[in-house]
């Protein structure tokens, strides 16, 4: 463990020590008295843009999103406070003009959001798409993406209760999942024309794990498509094992994060989520350890 904090520490030094031409403006320095990895990537993020010039720094896209994203990869190992705090004041800097706010907001998502993200943060990314929501002299149709980033992350981030949606059953019948609890619950968000949710389905529906979970009491897994009901889901999801809870649910994309196809969720026992939009490898490995 030393040895990899170690190298961490002398990983974001070579990054840090980069001449001021090799970087888009001068970066900050730890000061050497703080030792410890929290002490200095806090001291990086708290003090990252105090020698950037927001007049000029959107003028290249390019070098402000390197930028950023050297930025953001200091912020697992930091300290929440001062990450909030530095991001409030990035953003306040960056707001008096809604052209960099709205620059600023497509860089976060590209950098936290996106398909391509460095990495995913809900926490670090729904600031910034809140702000460009916020800015006035953005236009709807700039912010109408923004807003439902918004509105999804408010509702199904990792550690809430998961958002209640209405629910059509394999034959039309309403059914209230929200009502479904057992130690672990699976939202396993699909459509069967998907080739990756047809494959992630038949994996589910073989796993042994899974299985002996869903006979002892354990787990319910609960395959929602997005989408109208019709007579060809209806034909479609027979199919579905018999032991999964099967429902329709067409507003279930304007309250969950769905960003990738299948998207996954893991509740407890008391809804909320444990885990989401994870790959089927990471369900049945942990599943497969769970006791």
């Amino acid at each position: 463990m030393k040895q990899f904090l170690l190298t961490i520490i002398l990983t974001f030094s070579a990054i840090l020590t980069l001449d001021a031409q090799e970087t888009y403006f001068q970066y900050p320095q730890a000061p050497d008295n703080l030792t410890t990895l929290q002490d200095r990537t806090s001291y990086l993020v708290e003090h990252f843009w105090d020698r950037c010039d927001f007049k000029t720094a959107f003028s290249s896209h390019k070098k402000f999103k390197q930028a950023f994203n050297d930025y953001i990869s200091f912020m697992p190992y930091a300290d929440t406070e001062t990450i909030n705090s530095s991001i409030n004041a990035l953003i306040k800097a960056v707001k008096k003009s809604p052209k960099d706010m709205l620059t600023l907001g497509q860089i976060a998502e590209e950098s936290l959001y996106g398909d391509s993200a460095n990495m995913w943060s809900d926490e670090i990314y729904l600031p910034f798409a809140k702000a460009v929501v916020e800015t006035k002299k953005i236009s709807a149709t700039d912010k109408a993406r923004f807003r439902h980033h918004v509105n999804i992350l408010s509702n199904s981030q990792v550690g809430m209760t998961a958002p209640s949606i209405k629910t059509y059953g394999r034959t039309g019948e309403t059914v209230i999942i929200d009502t479904i609890s057992t130690p672990i619950t699976i939202l396993f968000f699909n459509d069967p024309e998907c080739d990756d949710c047809r494959l992630a389905k038949a994996r589910l529906a073989a796993n042994i794990a899974i299985n002996n979970l869903i006979e002892n009491g354990a787990l319910t897994v609960i395959s929602i498509y997005d989408g109208e009901v019709s007579d060809e889901w209806f034909k479609d999801v027979a199919n579905y094992p018999q032991n999964w809870v099967v429902v329709a649910a067409p507003d279930a994309d304007s309250v969950f994060d769905m960003r990738i196809t299948p998207s996954i969720y893991i509740l407890n026992n008391e809804r909320r989520i444990i885990a989401k939009n994870i790959t089927i490898d990471n369900v049945i490995s942990t599943l497969s350890s769970y006791k």
